[in-house]
């Protein structure tokens, strides 16, 4: 080839290179990452906070130190059978496998092969010409029209990634399969408060269950008093007949109860795994301290970092940014490297002589020429998919922050009403301790001690109810909190469309009850 048409193909080439390999400029995300600072929840805390100084964020085993070992085994066996966290960590694995299929795509790859055909070669002009001295010597091409083609040979491709379109995809892989690991630990922790508050839920349906018994028991006595009083004239029937209506009601609270302690237990059944009769075999819940639940002395809202939802949707974020910086790398020319050994011959006899030996070695660029249109819908449509990661990622923050904000207040109102409820049953005790004294002395008859002790009975069962839903709400709570999780604790590297990797979470999905 002379040197001006090469010339004239070189410059094409590069006037290719450049049409082609220049990606759009001013395409990116419309929204931005919102982080709330320390001080977002300051005012809506500031009472709340007061009352939880000294106190603790969840540890990861949170659930043990409510001092159940039936609770601890439940948790135990949720984790191993449950259905919800089961498929969670299959779609770990299906994200693993998908990092690493494209892994095996990338970098230097070989392939290997060996043909033996039978072919028949063409038989016109069979002769042909070859000049030797200034002579034309007919030489016979083939003998034999029939002919064996053989081969053996390798061929490598090593893809150069020169802009970096396999490192975004493959940051991009390692983010989502990083969130399903983190997803997984959020179904998890979803999980373990669920068990707990049912099981909380199950006590406290027994404590309702042992107070409406000996309210019902104290109701028989005050009945039996009133109809022998009415049997002897001395009162009317009146008095007799509505006792008998309020321990019809009484009767009709403990099959309420009953009701939901074998509900609870059947729930619990199904979320262990082990199906809806394994709650049955529950015994009855003996929980330690569940009221004091370990909870934080402020609450920054920095420090929502340590639940798993925002983690994983900010993971999101990243892999949707990697997506972006992939689709921008396919408008420069693809580079590989490509190389070519091996032996060919047109009968197997031949193929191992030197004469067969064949190779080629040279880069292998392919230009987008015709194919801007495509890649602009597909860089508009990743951008559009981060601003969706993004807005998604500001949505769960903002949710995260107005869930905690409102539990705390419910706690704090809480607070308030069992304090004045505690109040209100300690007045009760202290009525019915001088409702009896007045009737040793003679000054009050039986039958209005024993009303003063159902309002006792009344003001214990309000009572048990608040402390169940305040402790119903800790448990939430440590929920929103994370139960554990903690990000600060594992490699962390900040969101950028520069990162060539992003941080893997190996300890992420490891019981801790191992």
């Amino acid at each position: 080839m002379s040197a001006r048409p090469a010339a004239a193909i070189f410059a094409l080439c590069i006037t290719a290179l450049l049409a082609c390999g220049c990606a759009p400029a001013g395409v990116a995300p419309t929204l931005e990452l919102r982080e709330p600072d320390a001080n977002a929840l300051a005012t809506t805390t500031a009472d709340v906070a007061k009352a939880l100084n000294g106190g603790g964020w969840p540890a990861p085993d949170w659930v043990r130190q409510f001092g159940d070992p039936q609770l601890d085994g439940l948790v135990a066996e949720a984790y191993a059978h449950n259905p919800d966290l089961q498929v969670a960590k299959a779609r770990i694995h299906s994200a693993q496998a998908q990092l690493q299929q494209f892994s095996s795509l990338t970098g230097l790859s070989a392939t290997a092969g060996a043909t033996v055909s039978k072919a028949r070669m063409p038989q016109t002009d069979s002769v042909a010409n070859v000049s030797a001295n200034g002579y034309d010597i007919p030489v016979q091409l083939f003998g034999d029209a029939s002919q064996t083609p053989s081969s053996l040979f390798v061929g490598l491709d090593y893809q150069l990634d020169l802009w970096g379109r396999n490192k975004a995809a493959t940051r991009g892989l390692l983010s989502l399969r990083d969130a399903a690991r983190v997803d997984a630990e959020q179904v998890r922790l979803t999980l373990a408060v669920a068990i707990v508050t049912l099981y909380c839920e199950l006590d406290h349906a027994y404590a309702l269950r042992d107070l409406w018994v000996e309210k019902r028991d104290a109701g028989d006595q005050i009945a039996g008093a009133l109809r022998e009083r009415a049997a002897r004239g001395i009162d009317n029937h009146y008095d007799a007949e509505e006792a008998a209506v309020r321990r019809n009601k009484l009767i009709a609270q403990i099959a309420l109860a009953d009701e939901r302690i074998q509900l609870a237990q059947l729930q619990l059944g199904v979320l262990s795994g082990g199906g809806p009769e394994r709650g049955l075999a529950l015994t009855r819940p003996h929980p330690v301290n569940l009221a004091d639940a370990p909870l934080p002395a402020q609450l920054p809202a920095d420090l929502l970092g340590r639940r798993p939802d925002i983690v994983a949707a900010r993971l999101r974020v990243e892999a949707a940014y990697a997506a972006i910086d992939g689709t921008r790398a396919e408008f420069y020319p693809d580079v590989n490297l490509v190389g070519f050994a091996g032996l060919l011959a047109l009968t197997p006899g031949a193929l191992f002589s030197r004469q067969a030996l064949s190779g080629s070695i040279g880069p292998a660029v392919s230009l987008p020429i015709f194919d801007r249109k495509r890649l602009m819908a597909k860089l508009n449509g990743n951008t559009a998919n981060a601003d969706v990661a993004i807005g998604l990622y500001n949505k769960t923050v903002d949710a995260a922050l107005g869930d905690v904000a409102r539990t705390l207040v419910s706690l704090s109102t809480l607070d308030r009403l069992v304090a004045g409820e505690r109040d209100a049953a300690d007045a009760a005790q202290r009525s019915v301790s001088i409702a009896e004294e007045r009737h040793r002395r003679g000054l009050l008859m039986q039958k209005d001690v024993n009303s003063v002790k159902l309002t006792l009975y009344d003001e214990r069962a309000q009572l048990i109810d608040l402390l169940a839903q305040r402790r119903a709400l800790r448990v939430a709570l440590i929920g929103l909190l994370g139960g554990g999780f903690d990000k600060r604790t594992l490699p962390a590297t900040p969101i950028s469309r520069l990162n060539a990797a992003f941080p893997t979470y190996d300890g992420l999905t490891v019981t801790h009850f191992d």
